[in-house]
């Protein structure tokens, strides 16, 4: 069966819960509680009422908007297409939106996220963000982390 991406709903937040990365942070109930209120999407990946992984467009954003950002497939999930399925849906809600462009920002140590983001035609802008405290840590154990994340962009005009 075909990967399918909708936003989160009430009812997948028990299982998402018990399965974020950081669950100290509270990005499950966070993440929800914004998209009630219309600042961002909060989207789930799914695949035979499975759930594969989510992700975020947040429309409030204060330097990037809109930006892209807490992609987490799980590791069950992984290599299957939901890091595409999920980037592509809320680009696609993007444009509907009436944006050209989204933008994210990416640990440049993070041997996974990089190649998938300029696979999906994201280009690095040149920009920075520096990086004190990461909200969710990018790069896999054992891989050390950048002070700072670099700024991509895709062009939502084309097709």
């Amino acid at each position: 069966m075909a990967i399918t991406v909708r936003r989160v709903e009430e009812a997948d937040l028990e299982y998402l819960r018990a399965n974020q990365a950081r669950p100290d942070l509270n990005l499950v109930d966070a993440h929800f509680k914004a998209q009630e209120a219309g600042d961002l999407i909060f989207a789930v990946a799914v695949e035979d009422d499975t759930l594969l992984g989510t992700t975020v467009l947040d429309y409030a954003s204060e330097d990037l908007k809109p930006e892209l950002r807490n992609m987490w497939v799980y590791p069950h999930a992984r290599r299957k297409g939901a890091g595409r399925a999920l980037s592509e849906w809320l680009e696609e809600e993007a444009r509907q939106a009436g944006h050209e462009s989204v933008y994210l920002a990416v640990d440049p140590n993070n041997e996974k996220a990089v190649p998938l983001y300029v696979s999906l035609e994201y280009h690095p802008t040149g920009e920075h963000l520096f990086v004190d405290d990461p909200e969710v840590e990018q790069v896999e154990d054992g891989q050390q982390a950048s002070s700072h994340y670099a700024i991509y962009m895709k062009s939502l005009t084309a097709r």
